[in-house]
């Protein structure tokens, strides 16, 4: 993939930052029996204002009998992670981040909604110099990306590919066979674009080919979500 990065020093322009949206991580697997509930939930959210919903597949269901289709070790790993991180190291589908700083279980709707609604009134207070996200496609397609805002710690800027929208796929082994299974925004690719310490970077870039992409600004690398966007073509 090719990328073009420029950096400069100070913001991106004069405007004050608007209100940023709150991404929601659901890890599910079609071979567990209690995501079908989740991915629901998780497809309910999608549709709601300034929330970013994502369902990461992970692969430790696959012994059971049935391969998920969209799961990657890497998305094992980012659990994994976000539980080492989280102080919470036991991981289990379904299972929600919420920006990066809370786990919930992914059926615990009044909690997920609660919780979403409070980082959503914590993410939007107003802070000139809080890190921010702009995306958009330019007149050739490509995917331009401003970052800008303060920093009291490295960032790294990561770039989840997804296919927007709900898809059906009918499981034909393990615990849910015979089943379809209604899963929205899957996530086919997590890449790290780049570091980044404040100031303002613009990138240049392909749209993915799936059609949607979310920008996470993430503290040391994988630690709370200080600011993010999406592109769907």
């Amino acid at each position: 993939m090719g990328v073009l990065v420029l950096a400069m020093v100070g913001h991106a322009q004069d405007n004050p930052p608007a209100g940023r949206e709150v991404v929601v991580e659901l890890f599910t697997s079609q071979g567990c029996p209690n995501c079908p509930r989740a991915n629901a939930f998780l497809a309910d959210l999608s549709t709601q204002k300034d929330v970013i919903a994502l369902s990461f597949a992970v692969d430790y269901w696959d012994y059971l009998g049935w391969r998920d289709t969209f799961a990657m070790p890497e998305f094992t790993a980012r659990q994994y992670a976000y539980g080492t991180v989280l102080g919470t190291p036991r991981v289990y589908t379904p299972q929600i981040i919420i920006d990066g700083r809370k786990i919930y279980k992914g059926m615990r709707e009044k909690k997920v909604r609660k919780a979403v609604e409070q980082q959503l009134q914590n993410a939007n207070t107003f802070d000139p110099d809080a890190p921010r996200v702009q995306a958009h496609l330019n007149a050739e397609g490509k995917l331009v990306l401003d970052i800008s805002g303060s920093a009291n710690d490295k960032a790294a800027i990561w770039m989840a590919a997804y296919t927007p929208g709900a898809q059906s796929i009918e499981v034909k082994g393990g615990e849910n066979k015979g089943k379809k299974m209604l899963q929205v925004n899957m996530v086919t690719g997590l890449t790290k674009l780049a570091d980044w310490a404040g100031g303002h970077t613009r990138m240049v870039l392909p749209m993915p080919e799936e059609g949607g992409c979310a920008i996470l600004l993430q503290a040391n690398e994988q630690g709370p979500i200080l600011a993010a966007a999406k592109v769907e073509s």
